[in-house]
């Protein structure tokens, strides 16, 4: 019995220490400054309902639910198909609790499904025994969500099931699939997140491989999101020729040692002033980021177990 209780007592605190990374990574996307038509310390970017401030309650209100999400992953009995069923409910409270922190602004929304998913896959993995890697995290992540995401594709791309999805459902992601045909955040994670770990992951530890600045090493990764992401929130706002614009830009700069340049925060400064004029805002490489930096963070203190 004793056995059982310390058991039950070291996957609490592991599932508290993972949902801890989680908010760290939410927090570390919003401070990263400047980022172009984003929230930062130094504008509010192309948004007038949000500050630094929203973001920070938001965190601290979905913190204790990738807690749970983790702690859910580490004790659920079923398959990883359902124990992703079974986190989408604590999502969707997730979510209430983030729109009543935020006085019914989405800061995160996009971050309660990815973080939520991983977060569940860490305490997954932890519960099987298994090393926490990159390609494993991603194939826990596949086999949670690959069969559910690809029936519902199929399905949102129904126009005969359009005016069946009540207005909650009505997300960017599910307009720009069916206007532009890009999958968004569901794409990203049934092609096992690609974007995170082809991308963002491999420049952050690259960064902090040569030592460089994080707050730069982060710009750079967002950067990098930015010069190819199909980036749900810019179609929303603006149209895809203008997210091509957003590539055509971000790929000048980093043509040109991107964030690591000397005048690099001066240039991504003029940059913001700009997005802001055209309204223009990458949140969802904004929430790519912050996985990268969840992820990294987690595979990080892994390593350093070993």
């Amino acid at each position: 019995m004793e056995a059982v209780r310390m058991l039950n007592q070291t996957g609490v605190q592991t599932a508290e220490h993972i949902g801890a990374l989680a908010y760290r990574a939410l927090l570390e996307e919003v401070y990263t400054t400047p980022k172009p038509g984003l929230v930062d310390l130094a504008t509010t970017g192309a948004h007038t309902d949000m500050d630094v401030h929203t973001f920070e309650r938001s965190a601290a209100a979905l913190h204790p639910w990738f807690v749970r999400m983790a702690l859910e992953g580490e004790t659920f009995q079923g398959t990883p198909r359902e124990l992703f069923l079974k986190i989408r409910t604590y999502g969707i409270a997730a979510e209430q609790e983030m729109y009543r922190a935020t006085g019914g602004v989405n800061t995160h929304k996009g971050l309660v499904f990815t973080l939520g998913i991983f977060c569940a896959a860490a305490g997954r993995m932890k519960k099987e025994g298994k090393r926490m890697t990159v390609r494993g995290l991603v194939h826990m992540e596949q086999l949670m969500t690959a069969e559910v995401l690809k029936e519902e594709i199929l399905h949102l791309v129904s126009p005969s099931e359009a005016g069946n999805l009540n207005e909650r459902f009505q997300t960017n992601g599910i307009k720009n699939l069916r206007a532009y045909g890009t999958a968004g955040i569901r794409g990203e994670a049934l092609l096992g997140y690609p974007s995170v770990t082809e991308a963002a992951l491999p420049v952050l530890q690259q960064g902090k491989r040569e030592g460089r600045d994080w707050n730069l090493v982060k710009l750079q990764g967002l950067m990098t999101l930015m010069s190819h992401v199909q980036d749900s929130n810019i179609l929303s706002r603006t149209c895809p020729e203008v997210l091509e614009n957003v590539h055509q830009e971000a790929r000048r700069f980093l043509h040109d040692e991107g964030a690591y340049q000397k005048d690099a925060v001066q240039i991504l400064l003029q940059m913001d002033q700009s997005f802001i004029q055209r309204n223009i805002s990458a949140g969802g490489c904004a929430d790519i980021l912050a996985t990268a930096v969840f992820l990294d963070s987690l595979l990080e203190e892994e390593e350093a177990c070993y």
